[in-house]
């Protein structure tokens, strides 16, 4: 649920690097006065630095300096909108003190793709200061201590990153204090009309701030976060906090911040929230924030807190769920075109579709492959000694192959070198499977194959036998291996990578089309098919949100198969038409005259996906705008009012890695 945009973007980077940096990090005293009924803002920020000539001071252009001193006089140049250099008069220690205020933009309408602004936004229902909208001023350096007092009228409730200190609430009005003592990134604050509920658990306070629409829901998110601090604290090491905060947003967004997580108010009743992605938000405060990612080298926070949460807890519920996950990270995989796919190191955050699909599902695999290769004792150690030897530091991609090197006691550069340093995946096949006798038992005879050049793979191999199941690994670094495996009872079928533990390339026929076959393809055609202007506007408002790049066009179905992927948003009577024309079957049982609209895949002659968008009037097709975009990685969604009731993904029409012996 963590969406970074250009500007958190440049801010994680300036992180990694002023983290890095030796200098003594500045210390701010801040004042913030909010208030709320016109948006308007106050700052006063005494900045103490030291060993330093000159400090530049950037300040969002929605921002007036009123009044700046250094060391108690007016600098000789007046202050001015958006960079204000200083020059200071030596290298020894100075107290620069700023007081500025502005008002801050208020929300509009949504974009077209559903993205909130990357700076400051103010309404009745909550104010938004992330740090990287520079409304505190910036000197340059992405790490600071700071003591940070805000003030709002007694119906709102401010929440900061940082460590909660006193609290004063008045019918006159509310005053908080959040603290950093040590160095991190600027603070983020945010206010609302909420109702805050608390508990200590351990030694951690947690607390929600929650808008009225959730207030209910607040002792089971406390719950939930505190047996999710529990369960990473015993994996990893203490929290690295004293305080988490659940913060309900007026915007469409899910951020995580040091001890802090802000998220969409109207998803917060979603089952899947609390018991699901409040775990990736967690384990956030460990890997992301607690041990910050190298973003210059790549960032492993991301595939690692989804490999440890995600995936984590679908293997707690049942060990087949977690397969199945893995295996929709691969069919995501065979979704993305050759010039999207990139090393992992390459990686930095979620900016688009295809870099999810790296980022998160190929990274995460990585570690599951990890622990597969060096054992779940020596990962989990691993995981330890890495958190002990880089908490509150940069990390890079080197650091944590350093410390699953010393946990199995072995060279892994091998690893992370063909994992991390390269794009691409094996091609993995079978490609014979023949029974022997060998004395009183059999002899399975099996030879693999895989693309060039080779990776060095440990593969799993499932054996059924007429006496049970018998499993063991193939390794093997060449183009192609023959292995032997020696059975007391005859085999009935062999299968490659049962349970979908190697990154690979899913061979034709284990790929059924999945809405990404379409949305990551640069080259797709939509076909928008509505008669009335208004309609036909909103299918190509529906497109923009689909794609990070808008594909090309059409208002008119095709006289034949484009020999592209294929959008067609339609009602359905035009839908028919174009199935038609395409030679595509008819709508599967799972989608036929269900719900108030529905979203499927197929395939056209020449195997290149097509995906239908059905819906038939102005609030069926307006419906689609937000849910739609969630269900990339399946094959068909059913939508009742806007909302998603069924989805699922087509049955793979082979299994080329399995073998059935007669």
């Amino acid at each position: 649920m963590k969406f970074l945009r250009s500007a958190l973007l440049a801010l994680c980077l300036g992180l990694a690097a002023g983290l890095a940096a030796a200098a003594e990090p500045p210390r701010h005293t801040i004042t913030l006065r909010l208030y709320p009924s016109g948006g308007a803002i106050e700052v006063h920020d005494r900045i103490e630095v030291s060993g330093r000539k000159a400090l530049p001071l950037r300040l969002a252009r929605w921002m007036r300096v009123s009044d700046i001193r250094i060391d108690g006089r007016a600098p000789a140049a007046p202050p001015s909108r958006g960079m204000n250099p200083l020059t200071l008069p030596d290298r020894q220690r100075h107290e620069i003190e700023i007081v500025a205020e502005g008002t801050i933009p208020g929300r509009g309408p949504e974009s077209a793709k559903g993205d909130p602004a990357t700076g400051a936004l103010a309404g009745p229902d909550g104010i938004y200061l992330p740090a990287w909208a520079d409304w505190l001023p910036d000197t340059g350096d992405a790490a600071i201590a700071y003591t940070l007092t805000i003030e709002t009228p007694a119906a709102f409730r401010a929440v900061a990153t940082g460590r909660l200190g006193p609290e004063k609430l008045a019918a006159t009005g509310n005053t908080v204090v959040f603290s950093a003592s040590r160095a991190q990134e600027r603070p983020s604050v945010f206010a609302g009309p909420y109702t805050v509920s608390e508990k200590t658990i351990g030694s951690v306070r947690i607390r929600t701030y929650f808008h009225e629409s959730a207030a209910a829901l607040a002792d089971g998110y406390i719950e939930t976060a505190g047996r999710y601090i529990r369960h990473f604290a015993a994996l990893i090491g203490p929290y690295p906090f004293a305080d988490f905060h659940i913060v309900s947003a007026p915007l469409p967004v899910g951020f995580g911040f040091p001890g802090l997580t802000y998220i969409d108010r109207r998803i917060l009743p979603l089952p899947f929230i609390k018991d699901r992605s409040l775990a990736h938000e967690v384990l956030h405060n460990w890997w992301g924030n607690g041990v910050v990612a190298d973003y210059r080298t790549g960032n492993w926070a991301e595939g690692l807190t989804t490999y440890m949460a995600d995936h984590a807890l679908a293997a707690m519920r049942d060990p087949r769920e977690a397969a199945e996950m893995r295996l929709a990270w691969l069919r995501d995989y065979a979704a993305l075109p050759e010039e999207n796919d990139v090393p992992v190191t390459r990686f930095v955050a979620k900016s688009h579709d295809a870099a999810q699909v790296v980022g998160y599902g190929k990274t995460a695999f990585i570690f599951h492959m990890l622990s597969h290769e060096i054992g779940a004792p020596a990962f989990d150690d691993g995981l330890r000694r890495f958190w002990q030897a880089r908490r509150f530091d940069v990390a890079s991609w080197a650091d944590l192959r350093a410390a699953f090197e010393a946990a199995a006691e072995r060279d892994l550069f091998w690893f992370f070198d063909q994992w991390t340093g390269r794009a691409g995946a094996p091609d993995l096949k079978l490609a014979d499977a023949s029974i022997a006798a060998d004395g009183g038992g059999f002899a399975l005879e099996l030879a693999l194959t895989q693309s060039e050049p080779a990776y060095r793979l440990k593969v799993p191999v499932e054996v059924e036998t007429a006496a049970g199941t018998v499993k063991s690994d193939i390794r093997f670094d060449g183009a192609r291996t023959a292995a032997t495996i020696h059975l007391d009872a005859k085999p009935i079928s062999v299968r490659i990578d049962p349970d979908h533990t190697l990154f690979r390339r899913l061979l034709p026929g284990e790929a059924p089309p999945i809405l990404r076959d379409v949305l990551l393809d640069a080259r797709s055609t939509a076909v928008l098919l509505y008669d009335e202007p208004g309609l036909g506007a909103l299918a190509r408002q529906l497109t923009e949100r689909l794609f990070d790049v808008p594909p090309v066009t059409a208002d008119a179905a095709p006289d034949r198969p484009p020999g592209t992927a294929l959008l067609v948003i339609a009602p359905a009577a035009k839908i028919d038409g174009v199935m038609k024309r395409l030679g595509v079957a008819a709508r599967p049982a799972e989608v036929a005259a269900k719900g108030s609209a529905r979203a499927w895949t197929a395939r056209q002659a020449d195997g290149k996906a097509v995906l239908f968008v059905e819906a038939d009037g102005q609030d069926e097709l307006h419906g689609l705008f937000r849910p739609l975009p969630h269900y990339r990685s399946k094959s068909y969604v059913i939508f009742e009012g806007g909302h998603g009731v069924a989805n699922g993904v087509w049955q793979a029409t082979s299994d080329a890695l399995t073998k059935r012996f007669r």
